[in-house]
């Protein structure tokens, strides 16, 4: 029986460790590569796990880290639970009975290998699962440029919206935009109606009307200029009346008879 001496795993006494040499064969059935374990009872007060059913295994190889490692132990009994530690080099299994634990004692006293087939992996493994994740953080150009393109087409189209909105804002306050053309001038409406000329002037006309109707304040600024200019003129017509009058007076005082 190969023994290795050892420190405790947090129970505080010396224990020995059993070699266990475990021969792991590729999903592709090349030849099997021997790695060994180091197992031992699992003694800790500190867990408060039964010692009869904790199995402490130390210098797990990347291969049986994770589900393999319990399907190789579950050849002698049923796994209940097992804990890898963060160095992902050492494990707790706790076995459902602990006759479990005692074949794969019995198991390790007589030194033959076991023999485990590892599953067919679900995509790329190795080396080429490392390209690919490494491919997968960087996309290609056609990506990028696909991401820069949407990109892109959202900015414009945000940018049409606010001048969009710019140039109805303008119309509502009664301005007429105009824009520049190549050849004559020509006036445009924030609506896109193109003006010009004496029609172009009735259209701004009409344009301001309506914008009066759909807005009370302008509305009643209009108003209040027309108000006004109507006041300015009736002050222009009494100054012209007094005016009228002091000539009829003075029309009326030169027609008088005078005999000297």
């Amino acid at each position: 029986m190969a023994k290795a001496e050892g420190a405790a795993d947090g129970g505080g006494a010396s224990t020995s460790y059993r070699l266990l040499p475990v021969k792991i064969k590729g999903p592709g059935g090349g030849p099997a590569v021997t790695r060994y374990l180091y197992i031992k009872q699992h003694a800790s007060p500190a867990d408060g796990l039964p010692k009869e059913r904790a199995l402490f295994v130390a210098g797990i190889p990347v291969a049986l880290q994770g589900p393999p490692l319990v399907e190789l132990f579950a050849q002698f009994g049923e796994v209940e639970r097992a804990a890898l530690h963060g160095s992902r080099v050492s494990a707790v299994l706790l076995y459902r009975a602990a006759e479990g634990l005692a074949a794969l004692l019995k198991a390790a006293a007589r030194g033959r290998p076991l023999e485990l087939r590892l599953p067919e992996p679900q995509g790329p493994c190795g080396l080429k699962a490392w390209v690919e994740q490494h491919k997968a953080l960087k996309p290609g150009n056609g990506e990028l440029q696909a991401a820069l393109d949407e990109w892109m087409e959202d900015w414009e189209a945000e940018e049409e919206r606010k001048r969009q909105e710019a140039l109805k804002a303008q119309e509502d306050d009664g301005w007429t935009v105009v824009q520049r053309h190549k050849g004559r001038k020509k006036n445009a409406s924030a609506t896109g109606v193109v003006v010009g000329g004496v029609a172009g002037a009735a259209a701004a006309a009409a344009q301001l009307a309506a914008a009066k109707q759909k807005d009370p304040t302008h509305s009643d600024f209009y108003r209040f200029q027309q108000r006004e200019q109507r006041r300015s003129e009736l002050l222009d017509l009494r100054a012209k009346f007094e005016q009228d009058k002091k000539r009829i007076a003075e029309l009326r005082a030169s027609r008088k008879w005078k005999p000297y």
